[in-house]
């Protein structure tokens, strides 16, 4: 079977996969949700927002036991869950399943989903500078974002924002106060379906159609170190960490640098890097403010993707062409 994105040689089949991410919800405190019956499911954090301090217990918890997912977490964070349709005959599963096959004769599984899991819907090039960046996204459909510098200049991106509901829309918000925002590739994902084909692959289930030929899925990796790739690739935004820097290690309570981190992507010694901590913000201060300080870092819940695939074909994918 071959059946492509429209416009392109790129067969739908390559964006079949094992897992997919099914939600993404932001949560706080103690709590679980229920999923449907029929997949296996996954679940990692991730933190996009500023906190105060993290606690030293850590207590950062997320357990799955069969379609339910339950959480015990100290500040609000945001929470991924990834399905994998059980197929067979046992199963409730009604997607469309089949191997691929390296050159070496190995085999993998490639399973279409028999739900609308979360896909590129929204490909945003930034400009330096504090603005507010519109999209035609309505607040009611969830979202997830990541973010790159997009050109190999031999940086990483400073880009921090934050999203708003503009009018009933996504929008996002970029602060200039107290930082250097470098201007960024933005790209968005949700679980609603856009630019549907004439034709191509169709997946329905109940008779609500939940996948098709166009459709590019969040394929998202979590980091637990700073990497480097051939490929771009991109990062969820969001602080990562507070450092402070004495001016004077002999005396550090003389005052000193106070560095928030973020986390970034971008072009560098030779290679597209991905980060969990990148200064983007430095002031001094003084040894009275130093002694009040807490530094944190969030030690990962960053997310990242390998953009390659998504800044090759979006413009097709997304009928932008």
């Amino acid at each position: 079977m071959q059946t492509f994105i429209n416009g392109t040689g790129f067969d739908a089949i390559n964006s079949m996969a094992v897992n997919y991410v099914m939600d993404v919800i932001d949560i706080s405190g103690t709590g679980s949700k229920s999923y449907p019956a029929g997949c296996t499911y996954q679940a990692s954090l991730m933190i996009e927002t500023a906190v105060s301090t993290l606690p030293n217990n850590n207590p950062y918890q997320v357990t799955v036991t069969g379609n339910v997912v339950s959480w015990n977490v100290a500040t609000p964070v945001r929470l991924v869950v990834l399905a994998t349709p059980n197929t067979g005959r046992e199963s409730d599963y009604f997607g469309f399943s089949l191997y691929s096959y390296d050159g070496n004769g190995n085999r993998t599984i490639k399973l279409a989903p028999d739900f609308t899991p979360f896909c590129l819907v929204a490909v945003i090039d930034v400009p330096p500078g504090g603005q507010l960046i519109q999209t035609q996204i309505p607040v009611s459909q969830k979202i997830v974002t990541f973010h790159r510098l997009p050109n190999a200049d031999g940086r990483l991106s400073t880009s921090v924002y934050s999203v708003v509901n503009s009018g009933g829309f996504h929008a996002f918000s970029f602060n200039a106060a107290g930082i250097t925002q470098t201007g960024c590739r933005v790209y968005v994902f949700s679980n609603y379906l856009v630019n549907i084909p004439t034709h191509g692959f169709f997946l329905y289930r109940d008779g609500v159609l939940v996948w098709h030929s166009n459709c590019l899925p969040l394929n998202m990796g979590m980091l637990t170190g700073d990497i480097s790739s051939p490929v771009p690739l991109a990062v969820t935004p969001g602080v990562t960490s507070v450092i402070y820097i004495p001016a004077d290690p002999v005396f550090p309570a003389s005052g000193g640098y106070l560095n928030t981190n973020c986390s970034a992507a971008g072009y560098k010694n030779g290679a597209w890097q991905a980060a969990i901590a990148n200064v983007f913000s430095s002031r001094i201060i003084t040894g009275q403010e130093a002694a009040a300080v807490r530094p944190w870092a969030i030690s990962g819940y960053v997310g990242y993707i390998d953009c390659s695939i998504y800044d090759q074909y979006y413009p097709y994918a997304l009928g932008l062409v």
